[in-house]
C-alpha cells in the first residue's frame, strides 16, 4: 500500500493502513486476521483510526462511565448530574474543566449531546463509547481472574 507514517499499521515490518484495533494496537486487516486467531474477542473496525480507550484521560474514562450509571439508572445525563456522580471521586469538579472534557468526548464521536431546554444539554453514549466500556470490563475482569456475568445468568468467558 505505501508508507502512511501515522496511519500505518502497528505491525512491525507491515505499512498498510490501519483498518483494525486490537490489544496489539491499530493493525491493518491482513495483520488482524493472523492476531485474531491469538484472542478471545473478534478485533474491532474502526473508520478513521478513532479513539481509542487508551486515547482517553482517566477522567474522560470516568465522565463515560458516570454517563453509563445515568442511563441506567434512567436519570438524565446532564452536566450537573454527572458533575455529581464524578465528585465522591475527585472532590470539587470545576465547569470549565467538566464541559471541556465532555466537548471533546462528542467531538470524538463518544458522546451525542442533545438540548432539553434551551439551557441544558443532555449527554448520551454512542455505540462505540458503550462498546469501550464493555471491553474494558473484560479486560479488567481477565487482569483480576474474574468473570463477567452474562445478562441470561450465566458467564462470559
Amino acid at each position: 500500500m505505501g508508507d502512511y507514517g501515522l496511519y500505518s499499521c502497528d505491525t512491525p515490518g507491515c505499512d498498510n493502513l490501519k483498518e483494525v484495533v486490537t490489544p496489539d494496537g491499530y493493525v491493518c486487516h491482513d495483520c488482524s486476521d493472523e492476531l485474531a486467531e491469538g484472542y478471545e474477542a473478534e478485533p474491532e473496525l474502526i473508520a478513521d483510526g478513532g479513539t481509542a480507550w487508551g486515547d482517553l484521560t482517566g477522567f474522560q474514562r470516568d465522565v463515560l462511565e458516570a454517563i453509563a450509571q445515568l442511563e441506567r439508572t434512567d436519570d438524565d445525563s446532564y452536566g450537573l448530574a454527572i458533575k455529581e456522580r464524578l465528585e465522591p471521586q475527585y472532590g470539587e469538579v470545576l465547569h470549565g474543566r467538566l464541559y471541556q472534557n465532555l466537548d471533546a468526548l462528542v467531538d470524538d464521536d463518544l458522546l451525542e449531546r442533545d438540548d432539553i431546554d434551551g439551557r441544558t444539554n443532555s449527554y448520551t453514549l454512542t455505540t462505540a463509547a458503550a462498546a469501550m466500556l464493555e471491553e474494558s470490563i473484560y479486560r479488567r475482569a481477565d487482569a483480576c481472574g474474574l468473570q463477567v456475568a452474562a445478562t441470561d445468568g450465566g458467564f462470559d468467558e
